[in-house]
């Protein structure tokens, strides 16, 4: 016949908790005898609950939220490997050198107008450059610089018998100013072999600047 569940146990108590040479040893006897052993189960039990229920589910956590940190990680590990100090050298130089194509701020725009004027008036035109304002939001999101359109005006001076000659070594002279200008619309107006003006429209390039940006 099978031991009924509450006997066994009992008989576990019993042997756990026997006294040598006191069959009829009372309680207090009898749960000193065990202390030896409850402490360290209790313990145990103690460090189980408490690894399960509350280290193991704070480990998982900060694990999950680490997971797009060691995925860059690892990916950075591969383009070092994949890019030699050499490419990454030069990827560096030309960053620097289309950093310095650009305008500091929107702000630097009209200073650098007032240049182009000058080189205008010393090959013989007077012209008349109007920037546009740009701000932060009309950038799209996500883009890291913005254009700034000019609209100009140039009027070939009475002194200036080759319009069509300056008019070329102006645009070079554009062209290696030491900034980006992009130029998108040309158009001389004549009347009888005679140059009346030049419309130009053109933009310039500055990063994006927002608000927040310190």
């Amino acid at each position: 016949m099978k031991t009924k569940p509450p006997d066994a146990l009992k008989n576990f108590w019993l042997m756990l908790t026997e006294v040598p040479g006191w069959p009829d040893a009372p309680a207090w006897a009898r749960l000193k005898r065990a202390l030896p052993v409850l402490v360290p189960c209790a313990g145990m039990l103690f460090f189980a609950v408490w690894y399960f229920a509350i280290h193991a589910p704070r480990v998982r956590i900060e694990t999950e939220a680490a997971l797009p940190l060691i995925a860059l990680e690892d990916e950075i590990a591969m383009l070092q490997l994949a890019t030699s100090e050499q490419q990454v050298a030069e990827l560096n130089e030309r960053a620097a050198s289309a950093s310095r194509q650009l305008l500091d701020s929107p702000a630097e725009a009209a200073a650098f107008l007032k240049g182009l004027k000058k080189e205008a008036a010393d090959r013989g035109f007077d012209a008349t450059l109007i920037s546009s304002e740009v701000s932060a939001d009309s950038a799209p999101e996500g883009a890291l610089v913005s254009f700034i359109p000019v609209r100009g005006k140039l009027v070939v001076g009475p002194g200036n018998t080759e319009p069509f000659v300056n008019l070329l070594a102006l645009l070079d002279r554009f062209a290696s100013a030491g900034k980006r200008i992009d130029l998108m619309r040309l158009a001389v107006r004549a009347d009888d072999q005679k140059w009346q003006a030049i419309e130009v429209n053109f933009r310039l390039v500055c990063p994006v600047v927002h608000e927040k940006t310190p």
